[in-house]
């Protein structure tokens, strides 16, 4: 392992209380918090799920999430939704978040992999990294059955719902009100159906993150006015850490990610900011 590499793992985890701070603050202002030293066992547990079932995220990436679902207060009705499980690296961690604070999670995956990429979503463009990422049809597949299996060992079976098929497939009869969702989707085109079919059962004031925020052509569907007023009849949202993903990582240039988010508000509920 180089120097480098040593340099950004250390830092990564002389980081981790102020990952944790931030969760700890969240359940603070919950309106029924849960136990601290529950909150303050999430990063050992994060670490040890990450090196049991093969994921792409890393822990500190969890932990952002983590205290947006803990914050949610128990009084708003909703569940939790992953779109694209692969093995489960993810679903592991979310089960425990969506247990803790008495939620069900819903999965949705083929479960075969990525569907065949339409013309122009082979390949999308990373700017922050000046190449690009490439994507097939089977790519990234976990069976239902390992993916279950990693759930019962390392998660909570018990909170998940499994939703078989392509998100065009899926999405489109599920119906059921969201506090949270989690798009990690690869394809432009399947994180339009996510969106679609997500953003109208979302409650106001929740969140929806991407492990998509580096893709400069996905970064910018969330800014994309004709698509969601055609939709959606909506103005875009945004997307926090779109472009460059939120600044949890070290890499050579600085820090990024792939994960970013955005949030659900009413424009009257927006601050307003004076001068």
């Amino acid at each position: 392992m180089t120097l480098a590499k040593l340099y950004r793992r250390g830092l990564l985890y002389a980081s981790t209380p102020m990952f944790i701070e931030s969760v700890v603050r969240s359940n603070r202002g919950r309106d029924l918090p849960l136990p601290t030293k529950a909150i303050w066992a999430l990063a050992p547990r994060f670490m040890r799920n990450g090196r049991r079932v093969e994921t792409a995220a890393v822990y500190s990436e969890h932990l952002a999430i983590a205290g947006h679902i803990i914050g949610i207060p128990s009084t708003t009705e909703g569940c939790v939704v992953e779109c694209g499980c692969y093995k489960g690296g993810s679903a592991v961690n979310l089960s425990r978040l969506a247990a803790w604070t008495g939620r069900r999670l819903h999965l949705f995956d083929s479960f075969e992999g990525l569907p065949a990429p339409q013309p122009g979503d082979e390949e999308h463009l990373v700017l922050s990294e000046l190449q690009f990422h490439t994507y097939e049809g089977g790519a990234y597949a976990g069976s239902l059955n390992e993916v279950r299996e990693n759930l019962r060992k390392f998660g909570v079976l018990d909170v998940c719902e499994f939703h078989k098929g392509y998100f065009n497939e899926t999405l489109p009869g599920f119906d059921a009100q969201l506090v949270f969702a989690y798009v990690d989707a690869d394809l432009t085109s399947s994180v339009r159906d996510c969106l679609k079919y997500m953003w109208p059962l979302l409650v106001s004031g929740s969140y929806l993150f991407t492990d998509e925020a580096h893709h400069t052509e996905i970064a910018g569907l969330f800014y994309d006015p004709a698509w969601w007023e055609k939709e959606l009849h909506s103005t875009p949202p945004g997307l926090v850490g779109g472009g460059n993903g939120l600044g949890l990582l070290l890499h050579p240039g600085g820090f990024r990610s792939s994960l970013g988010f955005t949030a659900k508000l009413k424009t009257q509920e927006l601050p307003r900011r004076v001068g």
